[in-house]
C-alpha cells in the first residue's frame, strides 16, 4: 500500500533580488506571489523517494548535486530517491549560471538548501495512505514559438509577435494529472500535474513587469486546492520552444490561464473516479538513473556559459520516477517539446512525463532539424547537432529493462 506526505516552504527572495531569464538587470521591485517548494514523500512498503518541485528558473548542476546530498542525509534516504524539477519561472532569482553577466546567486543557494531541510525533518511519519488514479487530457494552451517561414527560415515569435497567426509548430498539449485518494476520507489528499509551455505568461518582454511571481503554475496550483482541498504539486514538461498562447500578457492573462488549467485538473476527478481503468492498481514507486556523455559545442564562443568553458564534453543524467504504470523522466535542461515527445511516443508505460531542468542545465537540448534551420534554441545550445538524439535514445533503451506488471 502507497504512503504519501505532503509539504511546502516559501522561497521567495527578498525584494530588489536579480531575476532570472530576461538578462542579467532586471531587479524586482515586488512580490505578486509567493514562490514555493512543493513536494511528496513517497513510501510503498519498500522504498522511500522525494519528488521536489521548485518555482525556479532552474539550477545548475552542482547545486542540484549538494541539495540531493543534504535532502538525502536529512531524510534518512539514498541520494537516488530525490528527484528534483523546476518549473521555470522567469520571474525569480539567478539558481544558474547562465552567462558570466548572470551568474547562480550563491548566498539564495545556500539559503534554498536550509529552506528545503526545514520541511524535511520527519518527513517519512505520519503519511496518509492513498489509492492512484492517472489521467491526462489535451488542452490547448500552447504555441511553438518558432515560426517555419519560406525558405526554411525560423523566426523566434517572442521578438516577432506579429507572426502568432501563421504559427503552427509542434506542441505538446497534454495535461497530465496524477490524483492521490485518501483511503481514509476518500477525497483528494493530493495532485501532481504535468504541463508543457514555458511560465512566461505574467512578466512582459522589456522588463514592465518586475514582480517576483510563481507565473502560470501558482494559479493553477491555487484553483486546483481551492476546488479540491487537498495539496497540487506542478512540473513543467518540455517546453524549450513551446510558450502560452497568451505568452508575456500581464498577471490578467497569467491568472486567467492557470485558472483555465487548473478547471481541467479539478473537473477530472469525479469522473476518473468512476473510471476503473484509471486507477494504477500497484503503484509502487521506483527512482532509477541514468547518464549520458554529452559533447559540448566548443565553437559556440559568444553563448557558452562559464561551466562549460573549459569542457568538451559533459556528464548528463536522466531521473526516473516510477509510480506504477506512470513515469516520469528528468532530463539536464530545456528540452524541446519534438524531443520530448519521442520519449512519450517510445515509452513502455500507460503515460510518460518530462520534467524540466531536473539534474542539472545544459541550457537548450534541442532536435537536430533546428540546428539546420537556426534559431535562438540552436543558436544559445551548448551541445552539438545530434547530442540530443543520443540522450533521447538512450532514454528509450532504459525503458526497454523495466518490467512492468
Amino acid at each position: 500500500m502507497l504512503r504519501i506526505k505532503t509539504f511546502r516552504n516559501k522561497i521567495t527572495p527578498e525584494v530588489g533580488a536579480l531575476l532570472g531569464g530576461y538578462g542579467p538587470d532586471n531587479v524586482s521591485n515586488g512580490v505578486y506571489d509567493d514562490l514555493l517548494l512543493s513536494g511528496i514523500a513517497f513510501n510503498d512498503g519498500r522504498r522511500k523517494s522525494l519528488l521536489l518541485s521548485y518555482d525556479l528558473i532552474g539550477m545548475d548542476r552542482p547545486l542540484i548535486l549538494e541539495l540531493r546530498k543534504r535532502a538525502a542525509k536529512k531524510a534518512g534516504i539514498k541520494e537516488s530517491g530525490i528527484i528534483v524539477a523546476c518549473t521555470h519561472t522567469h520571474s525569480g532569482p539567478h539558481s544558474r549560471s547562465g552567462s558570466r553577466k548572470s551568474l547562480r546567486d550563491e548566498k539564495y543557494s545556500e539559503w534554498l538548501i536550509g529552506r528545503t531541510l526545514e520541511v524535511l525533518e520527519g518527513v517519512f511519519f505520519g503519511m496518509e495512505p492513498v489509492d492512484v488514479y492517472r489521467h491526462s487530457v489535451n488542452v490547448y494552451e500552447n504555441i511553438n514559438r518558432r515560426v517555419l517561414l519560406a525558405g526554411n527560415r525560423f523566426a523566434y515569435l517572442p521578438d516577432e509577435k506579429y507572426l502568432k497567426p501563421v504559427a503552427d509548430g509542434v506542441t505538446d498539449p497534454e495535461l497530465g494529472i496524477i490524483f492521490f485518494i485518501s483511503r481514509r476520507t476518500g477525497k483528494n489528499f493530493a495532485n501532481i500535474v504535468n504541463y508543457s509551455a514555458h511560465p512566461l505568461a505574467s512578466q512582459r518582454r522589456g522588463g514592465k513587469s518586475l514582480k517576483i511571481t510563481s507565473d502560470y503554475p501558482g494559479a493553477l496550483r491555487r484553483t486546483v486546492e481551492r476546488n479540491l482541498g487537498g495539496f497540487c504539486v506542478f512540473t513543467t514538461g518540455a517546453c524549450g520552444d513551446l510558450h502560452p498562447y497568451d505568452y508575456e500578457g500581464g498577471f490578467k492573462k497569467m491568472e486567467s490561464l492557470g485558472r483555465r488549467l487548473g478547471l481541467k485538473v479539478s473537473g477530472s476527478l469525479s469522473r476518473v473516479l468512476r473510471e476503473t481503468r484509471c486507477r494504477i492498481k500497484n503503484p509502487v514507486v521506483e527512482t532509477r538513473s541514468i547518464k549520458v556523455t554529452m559533447a559540448i559545442n566548443t565553437s559556440n564562443k559568444k553563448h557558452m556559459m562559464p561551466l562549460f568553458e573549459k569542457k568538451k564534453t559533459e556528464t548528463a543524467e536522466v531521473v526516473f520516477l516510477r509510480i506504477g504504470d506512470v513515469c516520469f523522466a528528468g532530463v539536464p535542461g530545456e528540452l524541446l517539446a519534438e524531443p520530448g515527445l519521442e520519449i512519450k511516443w517510445n515509452s513502455p508505460f500507460k503515460k510518460t512525463y518530462i520534467l524540466y531542468n531536473s539534474t542539472g542545465y545544459l541550457s537548450y537540448m534541442p532536435h537536430v532539424n533546428a540546428f539546420v534551420n537556426g534559431g535562438y534554441e540552436a543558436d544559445t545550445s551548448q551541445l552539438r547537432p545530434f547530442e540530443t538524439f543520443k540522450l533521447v535514445n538512450r532514454v528509450i533503451q532504459e525503458f526497454k529493462k523495466w518490467k512492468l506488471s
